[in-house]
C-alpha cells in the first residue's frame, strides 16, 4: 500500500508554518500600516521548516515496507491512505483539500497533529480519521489493509531512542531554510528531546507532548550524522523546547559535535535560567549561531499568574549581553495580553525588549489553544468562533482589562516601536543581509 504524506495550505498567508507554536502553526499578522507589511515582508523571507512528525512517519512507515510519498498542495493520484498534518491557523484549507481528496480519489484520509487531536470533530466532518496523540505508536502499529476509522488515540513512545530517524530522502530537502538565523545550507531540524518540565499553562507544546523525555546523546549524534553524511546537512535546528534544560547532556551534544569536526551551523531554543557562561561557549565552539528565547513579560507577577516561572533579571541580561559578545543571534519572544495584562504593563514590556535589543523580537497576543489548561481557563470568555483567527496575532477572548482594538493596537506599536529604531535600522543595514 502507498501512503502520502500531504501537506496543504493556503499561499496567501504570511510566513506559514505548520511545525512552530507546538504544531498549531503560525501566520503573521503584525497589522494594517505600511510599516507594519514592512515587517511582515521582511520576516516572511528565508524560513521554510519540514514537518518533523512527517519525517518520523515516513521513516516508521518505509521500514514497516509501506511505499511512502510526500506532497505538496497536490492530489495523490493511487494512495491507499492519504495523512494530512493539521494546523488552527489554516485548518479550513486542510479541511477542503480532504473533501476534494475524498471526491477525487478512493484514498482513506487521516489527519495528524496536534489542533486535530484536541478538536479532532473539525476534522472528521471530512476525513476518515484523526489521530489524537503524537503519531508515531499510529504508524508503528498501522497493519497493511487496516482501514482506521474515527478518533485513534496515539500513545506517546516511552522509549524515544526506538524511533527510526526522520526519513528526509523523501523530501525536498534542498527548499529547507532558517536563513538569516542559520544561514548555511543543506538544513534540517532534528528533536533530541519532546515535552517540558515547566507549567506554563498557555503553552500548546507541553499540552501535546507532556513532560520531557530525552534521547541519548549517543543516539542524537548518530542522527546528527547520518544527517551529514546522508544529506550534506550543514545547517540545523534544535526543535527541542528547551535544549539545554539538561545542562550536562546538551553539553555532552555539544562536545560530540566539536570531536567530530563536522562543521555545523545551528540553533535551538530554551529558558534563559538553563543557560550559564560556560556552557553559552561550549555550545558556540560547537556552532550555536541561533537562540530562541522566551521573555513573555518583563513583569513578574504577570508572569506568575499564568503558572510560569520568571527569570532573575540580572542573569537573564548577562546571557543576553554575553550571546551578543560571542556572536549568538538572539529571538526573543514576548506574549501581549497575559491575563493580567493592563496598557501599562505592555509598554513595560515593550521598553524593556528595546533594552535588552535582542537580533529579533516577536511580538504574539496571548492565545487560549484547544487543549491547554489556558484555554479550559477562559473558555467561556473566547468570543472568536473562526479558528484560524487563533493565530498568535489576534484578540480571541474577552480580557479584563483590554478592550481587542487595544491589544491590537499595542501589538502593531510594539514592532514598529522596536524595529524602526534609528540604532536597530544601523545596526540591521550594517548586517547587509536580508532577515
Amino acid at each position: 500500500m502507498k501512503i502520502t504524506l500531504l501537506n496543504v495550505f493556503s499561499e496567501e498567508k504570511h510566513l506559514f508554518n505548520k511545525d512552530v507554536m507546538g504544531g498549531y502553526g503560525e501566520s503573521l499578522n503584525i497589522g494594517r500600516s505600511m510599516r507594519a507589511k514592512i515587517i511582515e515582508r521582511l520576516k516572511s523571507s528565508g524560513v521554510k521548516l519540514p514537518l518533523l512528525s512527517f519525517g518520523y512517519l515516513a521513516g516508521i512507515f518505509e521500514k514497516k515496507g509501506f511505499e511512502v510519498e510526500f506532497r505538496t498542495n497536490s492530489i495523490p493520484e493511487d494512495s491507499g491512505l492519504v495523512i494530512v498534518s493539521s494546523s488552527i491557523v489554516d485548518c479550513k484549507t486542510e479541511l477542503a483539500w480532504i473533501e476534494r481528496i475524498k471526491k477525487e480519489t478512493k484514498s482513506r484520509v487521516g489527519v495528524i497533529g496536534p489542533f486535530a487531536g484536541a478538536v479532532p470533530d473539525f476534522y472528521l466532518k471530512k476525513a476518515d480519521f484523526v489521530v489524537s496523540g503524537e503519531p508515531e505508536q499510529f504508524a508503528l502499529s498501522l497493519k497493511k489493509g487496516e482501514k482506521p476509522k474515527g478518533i485513534i488515540k496515539s500513545r506517546p513512545v516511552a522509549g524515544l531512542d526506538s524511533l527510526p530517524f526522520p526519513a528526509w530522502k523523501f523530501f525536498p530537502v534542498k527548499e529547507y531554510s532558517y536563513y538569516p538565523l542559520v544561514k548555511k545550507k543543506p538544513f534540517l531540524p532534528i528533536a533530541s528531546s519532546r515535552g517540558c518540565n515547566f507549567q506554563c499553562n498557555y503553552c500548546p507544546y507541553r499540552a501535546h507532548y507532556g513532560n520531557s523525555r530525552m534521547r541519548s546523546v549517543e543516539n542524537t549524534l548518530s542522527e546528527i550524522k547520518r544527517n551529514v553524511s546522508e544529506f550534506g546537512m550543514k545547517g540545523m535546528l534544535f526543535r527541542d523546547p528547551l535544549f539545554t534544560v539538561n545542562k550536562k547532556r546538551s553539553a555532552e551534544i555539544a562536545d560530540g559535535i566539536i570531536k567530530n569536526k563536522l562543521g555545523l551551523e545551528w540553533g535551538c531554543e530554551t529558558r534563559l535560567d538553563c543557560l550559564d557562561i560556560p556552557l553559552l561557549e561550549k555550545l558556540y565552539e560547537a556552532g550555536l549561531r541561533s537562540l530562541n528565547i522566551g521573555i513573555e513579560s518583563s513583569d513578574s507577577k504577570i508572569l506568575e499568574s499564568a503558572s510560569r516561572k520568571p527569570i532573575e533579571i540580572k542573569h537573564q541580561e548577562s546571557m543576553i549581553e554575553h550571546c551578543g559578545r560571542l556572536g549568538i543571534k538572539v529571538s526573543a519572544f514576548y506574549i501581549l495580553g497575559l491575563p493580567d495584562d493592563t496598557e501599562k504593563s505592555i509598554r513595560r514590556t515593550i521598553e524593556y525588549a528595546k533594552k535588552l535589543d535582542t537580533h529579533i523580537a516577536q511580538f504574539f497576543i496571548c492565545t487560549p489553544f484547544p487543549g491547554t489548561e489556558f484555554f479550559e481557563e477562559t473558555k467561556k470568555s473566547i468570543f472568536e468562533k473562526d479558528w484560524e483567527k487563533f493565530d498568535s496575532f489576534t484578540p480571541v477572548f474577552r480580557h479584563k482589562n483590554l478592550s481587542p482594538e487595544q491589544i491590537l493596537a499595542l501589538k502593531e506599536k510594539a514592532f514598529q516601536e522596536y524595529y524602526f529604531r534609528p540604532s536597530y535600522m544601523a545596526k540591521f543595514l550594517a548586517r547587509n543581509f536580508f532577515w
